[in-house]
């Protein structure tokens, strides 16, 4: 999958502000499988804000970084919930100012009654969280692709808000 000029452009803008802010950056990845790790550190010099991430593809992986089991029994994996403590456990392991988590499914079925598409994203900043939810639209790669560039967006209203 390549990584589009959009996404790129996103992650440059993302990794300069932070850079000048003397900031860092996390994420805690599922269905986007590493992407937005991988779209941040396509950019030179990545390292000067970016701490590192965890992809929690199962949710073993996910309790095994924070996220509680009773979270998971009550919302499932695939909501806002669930992205909330996963950005948080991003931040917290890392030790970062800010966090992004995605979690959703993107097909080629729905899952735990979520449909294909579904997705939440979340945004951490020194402890304090939100979730967003998304209904995107096309094949797994384009939703993955679209999550991580729904990411970046967020990412730089949080950082343009605070």
């Amino acid at each position: 999958m390549e990584i589009d000029n959009r996404i790129i452009n996103l992650a440059a803008m993302v990794k300069a502000i932070l850079v000048q802010r003397k900031e860092t950056l996390s994420c805690c990845e599922s269905l986007t499988g590493g992407l937005f790790g991988a779209s941040i550190c396509c950019i030179p010099g990545a390292s000067d804000c970016f701490k590192g991430g965890v992809i929690t593809y199962c949710d073993a992986v996910k309790v095994a970084v924070g996220v509680s089991q009773k979270t998971l029994d009550d919302h499932t994996a695939i909501s806002g919930e669930c992205a909330q403590e996963m950005a948080l456990a991003a931040s917290r392991f890392t030790q970062s100012d800010w966090a992004v988590s995605f979690t959703g499914n993107a097909g080629p079925t729905a899952q735990d009654g979520a449909p294909v598409g579904l997705v939440f994203i979340g945004v951490a900043h020194r402890g304090q969280v939100r979730a967003f939810r998304y209904q995107l639209e096309g094949d797994r790669s384009q939703v993955r692709l679209d999550a991580v560039r729904e990411g970046l967006r967020l990412l730089l209203k949080a950082i343009a808000d605070e």
